[in-house]
């Protein structure tokens, strides 16, 4: 492995942590990533022509990211001036209990998403809507965001319709079955992330005031007109994941319905129409609704557009240079040891999730690269694929330049900077996979293949 293979990976690391420890937007760290990569493969052979033909590739490749983060920003002013988000909040204060909320979003969160099998569908509806009854509980954004983000990604493993689940399951070759029987683990991390919760509701001191959510209840009430219609959005939403329509063609659906709540019930001119979807809706109430009833709008998504398009660009040069294959194979080296070679596998899905853009790249490129490692053992490639199932597809959302994480940053409000030390389904469930290695046995246990283990 040369050190112009070597020099892309060290470049972006720098680059990011440069970029954050000075206060600098990332999108610069990332820059300079592509120029030294630029630099260090074209030294490999591969022309500037080429390079920029892979980077375009890549950028190609995130259209699906861009594109569902354009329509949420288009959604969520929507969604506020048509009354939908404020009536949702206004009955989920009279429904949902404050004092649990980290443990009830955290739930709440994990069963949509395994009906609906997408994490941004689950947070786009219900995520969004318990976020907006944290705001007016005066309970901390950052950690109800973890819960969310937590309880999201809990479909992402489990749901039978999860598309990052049954790219894994195609990826190895492992069938429902034996998924199902290696999935322990991921109960007990869940398990254990429920604890977590609803220990933080039992012993935080900020708790959900009365009089604060009857302020907020007032509020709304005098300054929208609260009534089941403007459910309506949300519910063709989520009715519109749970048939498995497409991502964007589902939020599409959500926009129409929103922008016809808006003609219904928005006392809107013109100019602060088209004001809120360019800038975000602002309420200017003068009162303490204005930070709850907030947010959306194109301009505020434009720096994750162009983070999204420069981690694309980068991305499909490594990704076209086979850049990655190489270090993936260095590190994991000649380990045998079963526990050994899942903490490398969920290592180097940390340092391929950091380096992609999205949760596809890593299970493409972990798993055609890992399968033959893991396959000397008898039963590893269901070790494999429970592997990649509880690191691999989980952790994208702890990295904050990563295509998924911004568009869950984008949806909550809430910087992923913030929400990472409380997303504990993320955190949690790739330490007690590698910890249950040693008892994981579907097919007899970890036997040495004579041909292959020698």
């Amino acid at each position: 492995m040369s050190m112009a293979q070597v020099m892309p990976i060290l470049a972006m690391i720098a680059g990011i942590v440069f970029s954050l420890s000075l206060g600098f937007p990332i999108a610069l760290g990332i820059v300079f990533a592509i120029l030294v990569t630029l630099v260090s493969v074209s030294k490999l052979g591969y022309s500037l022509k080429q390079q920029f033909s892979f980077g375009w590739e890549g950028v190609k490749k995130t259209k699906p990211v861009l594109m569902i983060l354009f329509l949420v920003g288009v959604l969520i002013p929507l969604l506020m001036m048509g009354g939908t988000i404020p009536a949702i909040i206004y009955y989920g204060l009279s429904i949902v209990n404050v004092d649990y909320l980290f443990v009830l979003s955290f739930l709440l969160t994990g069963a949509v998403s395994y009906l609906l099998g997408t994490s941004v569908g689950t947070l786009s509806t219900i995520g969004l809507s318990l976020m907006g009854i944290a705001h007016a509980a005066g309970i901390s954004p950052a950690i109800v965001g973890g819960a969310l983000i937590s309880g999201a990604m809990v479909g992402e493993r489990f749901s039978p319709i999860s598309s990052s689940r049954l790219l894994v399951l195609s990826n190895v070759g492992m069938t429902e079955e034996q998924d199902r029987r290696t999935r322990r683990p991921a109960m007990l991390a869940t398990g254990i992330c429920a604890v977590l919760f609803l220990l933080m509701d039992l012993f935080r001191t900020q708790t959900g005031s009365g009089e604060m959510i009857s302020l907020y209840q007032g509020l709304l009430s005098s300054h929208f007109s609260l009534n089941g219609l403007l459910m309506l959005p949300l519910i063709v939403l989520i009715g519109s994941f749970a048939l498995r329509v497409k991502a964007v063609t589902a939020l599409l659906y959500g926009i129409v319905v929103s922008a016809v709540m808006v003609g219904i019930h928005g006392q809107l001119d013109a100019k602060t129409f088209f004001s809120a979807m360019l800038y975000g809706y602002e309420l200017h109430s003068g009162t303490p609704l204005d930070q709850l009833v907030h947010g959306g709008g194109m301009v505020a998504i434009l720096n994750v557009l162009l983070l999204i398009v420069l981690a694309g660009f980068l991305n499909g040069i490594l990704n076209q240079a086979n850049i990655l294959t190489p270090i993936v194979d260095k590190l994991m080296g000649n380990t045998k040891n079963p526990t050994v070679l899942v903490a490398k596998a969920a290592a180097l899905s940390l340092l391929v999730v950091i380096i992609s853009c999205n949760q596809t790249i890593p299970i493409l490129v972990l798993g055609s690269t890992l399968l033959e490692r893991f396959s000397q053992w008898t039963g590893g490639r269901e070790l494999l694929g429970k592997t990649m199932l509880d690191s691999t597809v989980v952790m994208p959302v702890l990295i904050p330049w990563n295509g998924l994480s911004m568009v869950m940053a984008l949806t909550l409000g809430v910087p992923t900077v913030q929400t990472l030390p409380f997303v504990f389904f993320s955190i949690v469930l790739p330490i007690v996979t590698i910890l249950s290695t040693r008892g994981f046995s579907p097919e007899g246990g970890f036997i040495a293949t004579k041909n292959k283990a020698s």
